[in-house]
């Protein structure tokens, strides 16, 4: 990557910040396999007392179920389950009301009927990985599964995490970190349930365009959301970890990569069917197994990664083996329209992407 594309990407970062349309943000591009840039502006809160550093963490939400993903994959690969695992095989409790042919590929392409939050009375029921997962036993699809496709934004979390951790014995987080996180190196920069070292890194969500009742800050801010691990919403993590991540799908990074060229390809490829009640042009779903195929009209599957609600993003151009992770504190109204997001994909050439 030219010096000076690097050069314009820090001033669109600082221009945002500088202006007030963004609080804080980082920006980290890998090339072909080495780390190109790893850009940061603006401040970690709107008092502006403490400038965003790049091991300074974000919330970064549904972006981290690309990385859950990826530990799905692994444990694919290693032979703990498959794509066509059923459920209720593993999970002897979610055999029942209509999800008894329910299996893991249904997950992983966000088709199996039960895009639905368990009720829940408190962050603290939420919270609590055991209840959650009786009570989305004991739900029922909203269609045969495999059928149609619906985004699970929490419950994939429990969805795909229950039977891995039952066909593994070890618990998701330990999973998370031993397939994931310890091999990119990242044991700081990627938490699925926050250390205190690690919450006095994290940037909070600048709610001052929505105000401060915004249900997602009110989330996260919760102690025993940040302290759990629910890999659909909870990640907390750097832009660095996040394009790290992407990169080393493809290919080694300090002598790690994530996935078998084959099992990539084959997670990339979309799987939509063609009568999923949804206007093409305007939904962004578009999955292949767990990751969002966002990339060129002849071609989505040349760009895979995934979005979060705050517009931090994660992806990787397979045509030009470019990984990039973004991440941001404030909270846009108009999400999932970022205009500093759309500007950095202007600039590298990439499609626009409203995840």
């Amino acid at each position: 990557m030219e010096k000076t594309t690097i050069l314009q990407l820090q001033k669109l970062l600082d221009e945002a910040t500088e202006s007030g349309l963004e609080c804080g943000c980082q920006l980290a591009i890998y090339e072909n396999g080495e780390l190109v840039a790893d850009l940061c502006s603006g401040y970690t809160a709107p008092d502006r007392r403490r400038k965003v550093e790049p091991d300074t963490l974000f919330p970064v939400f549904s972006v981290g179920k690309g990385l859950f993903t990826t530990a799905i994959h692994r444990m694919v690969e290693k032979g703990a389950l498959a794509y066509s695992t059923r459920l209720g095989e593993l999970w002897p409790e979610f055999d029942c009301e209509g999800k008894e042919h329910l299996l893991l590929w249904h997950v992983l392409t966000h088709r199996s009927g039960l895009f639905m939050t368990p009720e829940h009375a408190s962050f603290a029921e939420l919270a609590d990985w055991n209840l959650m997962c009786r009570r989305m036993a004991a739900m029922r699809p909203e269609w045969t599964p495999g059928t149609r496709c619906r985004y699970q934004s929490f419950s994939y979390a429990w969805l795909a995490g229950e039977p891995l951790v039952r066909a593994d014995g070890r618990p998701l987080k330990q999973i998370l970190t031993d397939e994931v996180i310890r091999p990119l190196g990242m044991g700081r920069e990627i938490f699925f349930g926050i250390s205190d070292e690690a919450e006095a890194r994290m940037a909070p969500l600048d709610t001052s365009r929505v105000g401060g009742e915004f249900g997602h800050a009110l989330l996260i801010a919760s102690p025993e959301i940040l302290r759990s691990c629910i890999p659909s919403f909870n990640g907390v993590m750097t832009a660095r970890a996040v394009a790290r991540h992407y990169a080393a799908l493809e290919r080694e990074i300090d002598g790690v990569r994530l996935l078998r060229p084959e099992t990539l390809e084959n997670a990339a490829i979309p799987r939509r069917a063609a009568d999923d009640p949804f206007r093409p042009e305007t939904d962004w779903a578009h999955f292949g197994l767990g990751y969002v195929a966002a990339g060129f009209p002849e071609d989505p599957s040349g760009l895979i990664g995934h979005g979060g609600a705050i517009g931090s993003e994660g992806l990787l151009d397979r045509r030009r083996h470019l990984a990039l992770g973004f991440t941001k504190n404030k909270v846009d109204p108009a999400h999932p329209n970022h205009p500093l997001r759309d500007r950095i994909a202007s600039l590298l050439g990439l499609p626009v992407r409203h995840w």
